[in-house]
């Protein structure tokens, strides 16, 4: 990702090192700069979009802006308003942007802005809107790094084939295995005195058994441990056997199954 953003520190690469021809450089330079996270219902997909704008403009060392732009760019049908949002959103991140500034654009819920045109439901005006979007991704090569396109879906393959042949970096994203799951249990109750034990067992049960998936981060995080609480609140502290009786009373969120529009 960040050989989308640091134009200039690439440059100061190939000066210094002989490996960094021209024809490699330019290459670079002509990305576009757009990266694609996909992946199952709260995996973590918009937080670590926001995430990675924070670090790339901490990395940069910049004034940096985050914009989020979601389905109400969508509109409300009428005749080029979609079009119309999507260009004013990004005619307000390259005035963001000017010329030193880094302004990263998060598109949640991608596939409903970023749709395969070629798909039956698809109408004029959706075309047109997503003609534009292909559009402002191609001007987006221009500002040279300075505005990066992060676009989250939930569902990868109803993207416009398009869309997909400007993506410079795709990553997928996973519900949490059971190292990563032991992980943000220890992170969250930490200084609460939860023992091994339990956590161990909180870890058992949010995995995948019995036919159920595994719990995702939005499931643990939003609705387990508040769950908890809620369980001890007011009357005591956050017990083991409220977490335990917190996750066994959950279910976890049904798989979203990745089909074509």
């Amino acid at each position: 990702m960040r050989l989308l953003i640091d134009i200039e520190g690439v440059h100061r690469w190939a000066a210094k090192h002989p490996g960094g021809g021209k024809g490699l450089i330019d290459a670079l330079r002509d990305r576009y700069p757009l990266v694609v996270f996909h992946g199952d219902v709260g995996t973590g997909k918009t937080a670590s979009a926001e995430a990675s704008a924070s670090a790339m403009a901490a990395m940069l060392d910049t004034d940096g802006f985050m914009l989020k732009l979601s389905t109400r760019v969508r509109g409300v049908g009428h005749v080029g308003q979609m079009s119309t949002l999507i260009g004013n959103a990004f005619d307000h991140a390259v005035t963001l942007a000017g010329k030193k500034r880094f302004v990263a654009m998060v598109i949640d819920e991608g596939d409903a802005i970023a749709f395969n045109r070629g798909a039956e439901r698809a109408h004029h005006e959706d075309r047109v809107g997503v003609n534009t979007l292909i559009q402002k991704i191609d001007d987006a090569r221009k500002l040279r790094g300075r505005l990066l396109i992060i676009l989250c879906t939930n569902r990868y393959s109803a993207l416009d084939p398009a869309i997909l042949r400007r993506t410079s970096l795709i990553e997928e994203f996973r519900r949490p295995s059971p190292s990563e799951r032991s992980e943000l249990f220890h992170r969250d109750l930490e200084g609460i005195g939860i023992g091994e034990d339990t956590i161990e067992e909180l870890v058992r049960i949010t995995g995948a058994h019995d036919g159920r998936p595994d719990f995702t981060f939005s499931d643990i995080r939003t609705r387990l441990l508040p769950h908890a609480v809620a369980r001890a609140y007011p009357e005591h502290e956050i017990r083991a056997e409220d977490l335990l009786a917190a996750a066994a009373d959950m279910e976890p969120s049904p798989v979203m199954v990745d089909s074509e529009a």
